[in-house]
């Protein structure tokens, strides 16, 4: 008596998602690059199908894949379709600023310092370093731009004058906690402010955490006694860098 019991036409369609077989990335798809951040939109997928004549072998001990293709028992039994789940989770993350754009009016000649602030937050899944960078000029002082009349020279100035291009130097400090309320939870520093980490063209903060986080930027400057008329100006920018 044949062991073989059973005949039946046999079809398999296994969907399969073309995926990249280099340092995996998200695939390509369309006008969209392969790569982290590059591809927003469903991958391409393709499916294709298998059939054939085949025999069940009901005394083989394995389970479902006992069945044979084609009449010739020699032929190896049908293998599992192999079945993978990918999960690709992007960086994200999203900063906010505030009290960006400040204007000062002075009339007299009072020694004055002022001090201000420029915050925000961070919301992100890998920790990240928020800058203020600066676009045109350093970030060390207010410059001088003209003078009432607009010119761009600001004249003598008085004996001992602490910067002879009668522009007003800047200090910096920060400080960063948890959450999305100012002045909670602080992390860095411990307490008080601290200047921040400066590198080239950057005053940068390190976040050294994921989740939400607020930040603030404390500004300071001193107008001296008979600081030269005219209008001072400095620009900056501002965005998040992935800690590496």
């Amino acid at each position: 008596m044949t062991r073989y019991l059973l005949i039946a036409l046999l079809a398999i369609t296994i969907p399969a998602i073309v995926f990249a077989t280099s340092a995996y990335p998200p695939p390509a798809n369309g006008i969209y690059n392969g790569g982290w951040g590059m591809n927003p939109t469903n991958w391409q997928t393709m499916s294709g199908s298998f059939s054939a004549w085949g025999l069940y072998d009901p005394l083989y001990i394995g389970g479902g894949d006992a069945w044979v293709v084609s009449w010739d028992p020699t032929i190896e039994y049908i293998q599992y379709a192999p079945i993978k789940l990918e999960l690709w989770v992007e960086m994200y993350a999203l900063q906010t600023y505030r009290y960006t754009s400040y204007q000062w009016h002075r009339l007299g000649n009072q020694e004055e310092c002022i001090e201000f602030i420029i915050e925000g937050t961070v919301q992100s899944n890998h920790p990240q370093a928020v800058a203020l960078k600066e676009t045109t000029f350093p970030l060390t002082h207010l410059y001088f731009v003209e003078d009432i009349f607009g010119r761009v020279d600001p004249g003598p100035l008085p004996p001992g004058y602490p910067n002879p291009n009668a522009d007003i130097p800047l200090e910096w400090y920060s400080r960063w906690g948890r959450g999305l309320t100012y002045g909670e939870f602080q992390v860095w520093p411990e307490t008080g402010w601290q200047g921040p980490l400066c590198v080239p063209g950057c005053l940068t903060m390190l976040i050294t955490e994921p989740c939400d986080h607020w930040f603030q930027y404390k500004g300071i400057f001193c107008i001296p006694y008979h600081q030269p008329d005219g209008y001072y100006r400095l620009d900056l920018a501002g965005c998040p860098a992935p800690i590496l």
